[in-house]
């Protein structure tokens, strides 16, 4: 969640379905989390100079076919320089190295940056899955003694489902909002996704687990 992949100050469409998961997670799920006092951890790009030699080439040619880039400009290589962003607001930012760590295209968005504070966890990936061997996401989370992972994000069929699934061989339990998650794949890509959780742990929507924390707050309704 990105300003790399939603920021339509970089030529991303202003009514995408990232940006419209964006709304679902800065009205329901995050607040929802906060409010059960589930930790939120932030994974995103963030690649280094040694990912960048190493990177497989597969990797590269497939942010090389971004056809949602709708900028004036030819799409950026992985590693590369973007230049100068204008906000909304009309002033400047430099937009950094594509994907490369502590970039403004590697920030999240402004929606989600706002409700982030500094004891969030952020861990940067280079693969699409953040379970890849080059993070420390295993050791941050068993750290804490997380053993349930709730999933969101984009896109559902690619870095979220490749992050899940990693996560399920590795004895995580795994729920996904699907309503949290998007993809500009073809529709059938999400359903995919959505079914197989029948395997690989548990579906939920945003709408549920604000109902779920709401029923720990105040316990089960009577008759119920």
């Amino acid at each position: 969640m990105q300003n790399y992949f939603l920021s339509p100050a970089f030529g991303r469409p202003s009514n995408s379905l990232g940006l419209q998961v964006v709304e679902r997670l800065t009205e329901q799920a995050t607040p929802a989390c906060r409010k059960a006092g589930i930790q939120i951890l932030w994974l995103g790009w963030g690649l280094t100079d040694e990912d960048i030699e190493t990177i497989p080439p597969a990797i590269v040619r497939g942010f090389s076919m971004d056809t949602n880039f709708k900028g004036d400009r030819e799409v950026p290589s992985l590693g590369t320089n973007i230049g100068p962003i204008t906000l909304d607001d009309g002033s400047t930012v430099e937009g950094g190295a594509v994907l490369m760590r502590d970039q403004w295209n590697t920030n999240l968005c402004s929606a989600l940056e706002s409700l982030a504070p500094p004891d969030d966890l952020r861990v940067w990936k280079n693969r699409l899955s953040g379970f890849w061997g080059g993070t420390n996401v295993e050791s941050v989370l068993k750290a804490r003694g997380i053993r349930t992972l709730i999933f969101a994000g984009c896109n559902t069929d690619q870095c979220v489902a490749a992050s899940l699934t990693d996560a399920v061989w590795r004895n995580w339990d795994c729920l996904l909002l699907s309503n949290g998650t998007a993809t500009t794949s073809p529709k059938f890509a999400q359903e995919m996704v959505e079914f197989n959780m029948g395997g690989w742990g548990f579906l939920l929507s945003c709408k549920d687990l604000v109902d779920g924390v709401e029923t720990l707050e105040t316990g089960p309704s009577e008759g119920a």
